[in-house]
């Protein structure tokens, strides 16, 4: 090889090493880290926009660094019940789910669906204070970091008749979905049905049923208030989603990432508590307006019912008694509350 030949090649290696080096060191600079999130919700509903907003703050944070990839509804084939599990095996970076259907492994998810345990949203913030340690702790055993704790609607009584005391819930025919509903009609007299939502309008239009709890979101959805005309807005109790987030996908984000993060999640956290309340207000006007008539609930009535209540959350608290984190903090909350 000639002189000049050689100089080519060494030039051409020296090129190679420079780009292949700038190509080395560059691309962590403009690299983009995206993690997928999902809900099961659709859009429009106020869970999704919650998580969207987390997504855009993010992004906006982390000048793009950080991306969400947020998909809503059935779009991946998940169920709400599946989603703790997901998070935890890597299936999914995040999701956000209703604590009380992941609940299977970890039943101090489930406590806050405690009916007439929770009175006002003041009694739903302390409830999540106290109870985001469990929470913590739980999701970290389930391989997941918790991000937010937001809340959906109380459930409210809604009957063909007006209910003012005990005396009337009895011979009361109520839809009941899970074992907690069963027994809540048992102690205040009342006939607890099995009923899906997908057959609860029929019901109510036949007569099968005379009565439902539920939040007045799945009677505006579900046509209820065409066949119940009394609203009794009892605080049967409220249920909460919690967002998760992947413990590799959490731990693979810088600090500055992890800071953007959980400051997103916060000020999610803060729109979900505000929606939630107009999101009630507007389906609650919605109905009055639609023919339902608002019977309010005595504090003497919602004294009855949650004392009546107590047996159920024996039986909960029997039933889950080696959940020693989750009897402990009903102990907590039921001692905090009164004070």
């Amino acid at each position: 090889m000639t002189l000049n030949g050689k100089i080519k090649s060494l030039r051409t290696v020296v090129v190679l090493v420079i780009l292949f080096s700038v190509g080395l060191f560059a691309a962590p600079l403009d690299a983009k880290t995206t993690l997928l999130a999902l809900t099961v919700w659709n859009e429009e509903n106020y869970q999704t926009r919650g998580l969207l907003l987390m997504a855009k703050r993010v992004s906006e944070l982390t000048n793009g660094e950080l991306e969400l990839r947020v998909e809503f509804g059935g779009t991946l084939g998940y169920k709400g019940a599946e989603l703790l599990k997901a998070v935890g095996d890597g299936q999914l970076d995040i999701a956000e789910m209703v604590a009380s259907n992941v609940a299977g492994d970890a039943p101090v998810l489930g406590l806050r669906t405690l009916p007439m345990m929770i009175a006002n949203w003041d009694e739903v913030a302390l409830f999540d204070k106290l109870a985001k340690p469990y929470y913590d702790a739980a999701c970290e055993s389930k391989n997941q970091k918790l991000l937010v704790i937001s809340p959906w609607p109380f459930g409210g009584l809604w009957a063909n008749k007006e209910v003012k005391s005990l005396a009337d819930m009895k011979g009361l025919k109520l839809r009941s979905y899970d074992r907690n509903g069963a027994l809540f009609a048992t102690a205040v007299g009342a006939v607890g049905l099995n009923v899906p939502y997908a057959e609860a309008y029929t019901g109510l239009a036949s007569g099968l049923i005379d009565s439902v709890i539920t939040s007045s979101i799945s009677v505006r959805e579900g046509k209820f208030y065409e066949v119940c005309k009394y609203h009794m807005p009892i605080a049967f109790a409220t249920a909460s989603s919690i967002t998760t987030i992947n413990l590799a996908s959490w731990k693979k984000l810088t600090p500055e990432q992890q800071k953007a993060l959980e400051t997103a999640s916060a000020e999610a956290t803060a729109f979900l508590w505000d929606e939630v309340k107009k999101v009630v207000a507007e389906n609650d006007q919605f109905c009055y307006d639609n023919g339902v008539t608002l019977a309010p609930v005595s504090d003497s009535f919602h004294e009855e019912l949650a004392k009546a209540s107590e047996s159920v959350a024996k039986d909960w608290l029997e039933n889950n008694k080696s959940a020693r984190d989750a009897v402990a903090l009903y102990n907590e909350f039921m001692k905090a509350k009164t004070k």
